[in-house]
């Protein structure tokens, strides 16, 4: 069996106040993109996951779900970038193998495993997630005709440090509703534009400041907006078309042009 797990950016991203349970409330638009993992499932007495030592999360969805097999993950996904790869190839085998499990006993599994695998898991294009991420509202009407430049960074950054190093918005309720009532009205890519922002960027950029270049090149190359996907370094552009993100990719070393799925 063998399945695909998209990247996904994260067009908005809201950091709210710390909940009981020691997450963030969060607020975030995940738009998934056509960067995909490739996995391939075999029967096996005893999981095995070959191509990327560094795994974790599909033997945890395999474990969530008492299930064995022997996968070769090819990974196409930065690691550790902000793009959620290991979340989505997390839930590309629960979707694989859920058996006759119910979708609200496949969402508890995935908001066990991690906050975006919920995302992934609904099959959503585009999301508006709230919670600590793992409430899913998938949006079908929300524009997938613009494109983007992806700048993976040389390497990772720990989701963990990123949040330990930022401060909640203290406008979070306000950005919150002024996201809510904005997203269903975006009709062109400079709409889409106008919605980007990131709480989470200020401590990336911190802990890695030669991801700014990244983003004074996507701007300087023509993007609509440019910033950080999710907990970074990944850099991101919103351009127009994807013929204009082709373009601007070729001037920038180690892009790579993506659209919505």
């Amino acid at each position: 069996m063998r399945v695909l797990a998209p990247a996904k950016v994260n067009l908005c991203l809201r950091l709210g106040p710390l909940r009981p349970d020691g997450y963030h409330r969060v607020t975030t638009l995940v738009q998934a993109i056509d960067v995909y993992d490739e996995l391939e499932l075999e029967p096996a007495a005893e999981t095995l996951v070959e191509g990327f030592a560094e795994d974790t999360l599909v033997t945890a969805a395999l474990e969530a779900l008492g299930e064995t097999r022997r996968v070769h993950l090819e990974k196409r996904i930065p690691v550790a970038a902000g793009l959620g790869g290991g979340s989505s190839d997390a839930a590309a085998v629960l979707r694989a193998l859920r058996g006759e499990r119910s979708p609200n006993e496949l969402h508890e599994l995935a908001r066990a495993i991690g906050t975006d695998v919920p995302f992934f898991l609904s099959g959503a294009e585009t999301g508006f997630c709230t919670g600590r991420g793992d409430r899913v509202q998938a949006l079908p009407d929300f524009p997938r005709g613009h494109a983007f430049v992806v700048v993976p960074a040389a390497e990772g950054l720990s989701t963990a440090d990123v949040y330990g190093a930022s401060e909640p918005n203290p406008a979070f309720r306000a950005d919150e509703g002024e996201l809510i009532r904005r997203m269903h009205t975006v009709r062109r890519p400079a709409d889409v534009a106008a919605l980007m922002a990131n709480d989470l960027e200020a401590a990336a950029l911190r802990l890695r400041p030669e991801v700014a270049s990244a983003l004074e090149q996507l701007r300087g190359a023509g993007a609509l907006a440019a910033q950080v996907s999710g907990s970074g370094p990944t850099a991101f552009g919103l351009f127009e078309h994807r013929d204009a993100a082709d373009e601007a990719a070729a001037g920038i070393k180690g892009a790579l042009t993506a659209s919505p799925v």
